[in-house]
């Protein structure tokens, strides 16, 4: 049975709450991509706007749907819509579930390369309720939350992007967003407190990267990503991370793992004899490798060799000691991520001993100022 209720005379915004305090700045998040289905649970009233004839419907209470891409429709149970169509919670109500996860905000769903694509349009402080839990725990210091939601909020309204289809992926290829579940009072009053605040430098929003722990000296954009070198984005000297659990890592590697990687990148050895740290940057992050091989030396990024054997294992380029072994090398580093920005274990530690949020940021953002979006 098909279960829509046609309401042709329904008047439906095509934005939510986009008048109101909280919603000044929206941010669309790429939720899923090249998806071959989509399962929607409602609870209560779910209205459905297919955008291409102006037809809106209200989807039942309490239901399941399914939707799949046909052609250049998508189909939900048993009806076909012309894309992009948008789900719209009434203001107040039960929120939208999307494969387990609750949403709070529209969910626009569309057709690319014959695979579905769910992008939810948010207010950005609703939206930090969906990434802090996930980027810092909730168990941590106040203070090193608010120092979290100003980063998030700066670095999310930053990649704002208008003449694409969304802004923002919620992996972690920039910041895990998984909708309002796990939000507490804790990080609500975090993001409350911090309401509309942002990191500038000389007027402009600033790339306010942050990763898990800078193993004693944060990087450089530049020398990370070859981004034009700003104050704030320089690094800094951190010793307030030295007591982290993720200060220190090894990593032991195969010969024939580092033999395939050289191969890769177009060396003709079968065997690998030695391998060095070439050049580093000024935070002592290797920039560049040399491999010996049985043929003449290979000299790659360090950041491929990471990105190669994983960065969960490889945990980042502040490389002090490679071993040759029997089986391989060992590797000694220290910190885990790129290193650019706010070293997260740093903030807690700073927070611990009773620093503000303020004098977190102003640390690993040195020059940058703090400042109230209008």
């Amino acid at each position: 049975m098909l279960k829509f209720m046609f309401a042709p005379l329904f008047v439906l915004p095509l934005l939510r709450s986009a008048d109101t305090e909280n919603a000044s700045v929206q941010i669309r998040v790429a939720l899923i991509r090249n998806a071959e289905n989509l399962s929607l649970a409602t609870k209560g009233r779910l209205y459905l706007f297919e955008k291409p004839t102006g037809e809106k419907y209200q989807l039942l209470p309490d239901s399941n749907y399914l939707m799949k891409p046909k052609g250049n429709k998508i189909k939900i149970d048993g009806k076909s819509l012309y894309p992009p169509i948008t789900l719209i919670p009434p203001e107040g109500e039960e929120r939208i579930k999307i494969n387990s996860q609750s949403y709070a905000g529209e969910i626009t769903i569309s057709i690319e390369d014959s695979l579905l694509c769910i992008v939810e349009n948010v207010p950005i402080e609703n939206y930090l309720a969906g990434v802090l839990p996930f980027e810092m725990s909730p168990l941590w210091p106040l203070e090193a939350l608010k120092a979290q939601a100003v980063v998030s909020r700066t670095f999310a309204i930053k990649n704002l992007k208008p003449d694409l289809p969304y802004d923002i992926t919620s992996g972690t290829e920039k910041q895990v967003y998984k909708g309002i579940n796990e939000a507490n009072k804790r990080i609500l009053r975090a993001i409350q407190e911090t309401k509309g605040e942002v990191l500038t430098y000389r007027g402009e929003l600033i790339r306010a990267y942050f990763h898990s722990c800078c193993g004693g000296h944060t990087a450089s954009n530049y020398a990370v990503w070859g981004e034009k070198i700003i104050r704030p984005l320089r690094g800094v000297r951190d010793p307030f991370c030295r007591h982290s659990k993720k200060y220190y890592w090894q990593l032991s590697a195969g010969s024939s793992e580092i033999l395939k990687f050289a191969r890769q990148h177009g060396s003709k050895a079968i065997k690998i004899k030695r391998l060095r740290v070439l050049k580093k940057d000024s935070s002592g992050r290797a920039l560049k490798l040399k491999i010996y091989t049985n043929t003449k030396p290979l000299v790659v990024r360090a950041y491929d060799l990471r990105k190669f054997l994983g960065p969960r294992h490889f945990k980042s380029t502040l490389i002090y000691r490679i071993k040759k072994t029997k089986e391989g090398f060992k590797f000694y580093g220290k910190g885990w991520g790129h290193g650019v920005g706010m070293c997260q274990e740093g903030a807690k530690a700073m927070a611990k001993k009773g620093k503000s949020y303020r004098q977190i940021l102003r640390h690993y953002y040195p020059k940058a100022r703090i400042k109230h979006l209008k």
